[in-house]
């Protein structure tokens, strides 16, 4: 096949080549990087959202106060790429609820720490709260330090990042093709100048 190419088309097929495959693989990796860092910063947020209303919830869930966690709920759905939030009992049942029905599956297991399950399309975090985290809205009071109040359950959503990173993506295409356009051309020139009369 690359006998019946001639010089001008060996020219072309060994500029183009190379640079297209380099150009494929440098935007498929960086594009790919920064979805996962994209993915990564999301993840971390609602790491972050669900840390902080423990302590403003807590002197709400130990009173029950569901007018009170309604509105911490409300407020919460305004924060980015927050879907839905949910208040619950110690025994999980839910106290208030702000937003649609959560669609990632509900995380499994118990104790002190924070739990989470990631879906397609949203992760779901659940996040215990104790009577020590009453220090933001109240007095903490030594003798329930240790004792459980409630859950902070919160779901966020993936579209978002997904639609920045289709973005990246984009332009990442935009650009790439720029380059081998221009590698093209200038490939065309130099196949000219090797064909002309020496």
């Amino acid at each position: 096949m690359l006998t019946k190419l001639g010089i001008k088309g060996r020219v072309l097929l060994l500029t183009i080549l190379p640079a297209s495959l380099m150009a494929a693989m440098l935007g498929g990796y960086f594009t790919w990087m920064q979805l996962s860092e994209l993915q990564s910063q999301l993840l971390q947020r609602g790491e972050m959202i669900a840390q902080d209303l423990a302590p403003l919830a807590a002197k709400a869930l130990g009173r029950k106060d569901k007018v009170l966690l309604s509105r911490i709920a409300t407020q919460t759905l305004e924060q980015t790429d927050v879907r839905a939030v949910s208040f619950l009992d110690t025994d999980r049942t839910e106290l208030a609820h702000a937003g649609p029905t959560m669609i990632s599956p509900s995380p499994i297991g118990s104790g002190s720490q924070l739990l989470s399950s990631t879906g397609t399309d949203a992760t779901r975090y659940l996040l215990p709260v104790f009577g020590s985290q009453r220090h933001l809205t109240s007095p903490i009071i030594p003798a329930e330090a240790d004792t459980l109040l409630g859950w902070v359950e919160l779901e966020i959503s993936h579209n978002g990042t997904l639609l920045r990173g289709y973005r990246s993506l984009f332009a990442s295409l935009l650009l790439i093709l720029t380059g081998l356009a221009c590698t093209a051309t200038l490939a065309v020139r130099m196949s000219r100048t090797i064909n002309g009369p020496m």
